[in-house]
C-alpha cells in the first residue's frame, strides 16, 4: 500500500495521515489511470499475443472485502464470475481478467494482476449454453480504462456520497454494449455508476 502511494501520489506533505489515508480510499486505493495499461501489456506478454478478448475485467481497491455488484440486467457472464469468486479481498490494487484462449477460443482462464505480475491461469468451466462470441470483447474496444482515474472521481461525485468509496469497478458486455460499472459503498448506501466504453458517464442507481 504504501509504494502504491508514494508512486501514485507523491509525498504526504501537510495533510493529515488519517486524511490523506481516506483520500486514497476514497479514489480506489490505487486505481490509477496506468493501471490497466500495465496489467493488459502484463497479460499480452504472459500470452504472447496482442490480441486478447476478455470475458470480464474487474478492478479491486486494497481492503475491498465488501462490495454489493447488484443490476437489474447484470449479464449472466458477470453473475457467473462473481460466483467463481467468493473471495476478492486484497491487499493491493488487483485487476482480474476472465479471458478467451487464444488456441482454443471456446476455453476461458481467470488471471490475476498485481504488483507488475500475473498469476497462473486458472481454467474456468465452460457451458455448451455460454454464447462467447456475443459475450467477449477485445481490450482496445475499452479506450475509457485510460481513465480510469476520472472514472472513479466522477462515480464519487454523481453518488453525492459524502463518505463514499469506489472498491470494484467492473468491465464487461450488456447486451450488444460494453459497460464500465463502478461500485460507490458508504455506511448508508450503495450505488451504481455506469459509464459507456469510452468513459463516458450514462447513469447512476442506487442498490
Amino acid at each position: 500500500m504504501c509504494s502504491v502511494v508514494l508512486i501514485a501520489c507523491g509525498c504526504v506533505g501537510a495533510v493529515e495521515r488519517d486524511a490523506f489515508e481516506q483520500q486514497i480510499r476514497a479514489r480506489g486505493g490505487g486505481f490509477v489511470d496506468g493501471l490497466p495499461a500495465a496489467a493488459f501489456e502484463a497479460l499480452r506478454n504472459r500470452l504472447g499475443t496482442g490480441d486478447i478478448q476478455a470475458d470480464v475485467v474487474m478492478f479491486v481497491a486494497p481492503e475491498s472485502t465488501q462490495f454489493r455488484l447488484v443490476l437489474a440486467d447484470q449479464p449472466e457472464q458477470v453473475t457467473r464470475f462473481l460466483a467463481d469468486h467468493d473471495d476478492l479481498s486484497t491487499r493491493e490494487p488487483a485487476v482480474h481478467l476472465r479471458v478467451r484462449t487464444a488456441q482454443r477460443p471456446h476455453e476461458l482462464d481467470d488471471y490475476s494482476y498485481r504488483l507488475g505480475a500475473v498469476s497462473a491461469p486458472r481454467p474456468v468451466r465452460v457451458s455448451a449454453f455460454d454464447d462467447l462470441d456475443s459475450e467477449c470483447f477485445t481490450l482496445a474496444e475499452v479506450p475509457g480504462l485510460t481513465r480510469l482515474g476520472s472514472i472513479v472521481d466522477t462515480a464519487r461525485a454523481r453518488s453525492a456520497l459524502a463518505d463514499g468509496v469506489v472498491p470494484v469497478i467492473v468491465v464487461s458486455r450488456f447486451g450488444r454494449d460494453i459497460r464500465i460499472v463502478a461500485d460507490v459503498t458508504s455506511p448508508r448506501s450503495d450505488m451504481i455508476a455506469e459509464f459507456d466504453s469510452a468513459g463516458s458517464f450514462l447513469r447512476i442507481r442506487q442498490v
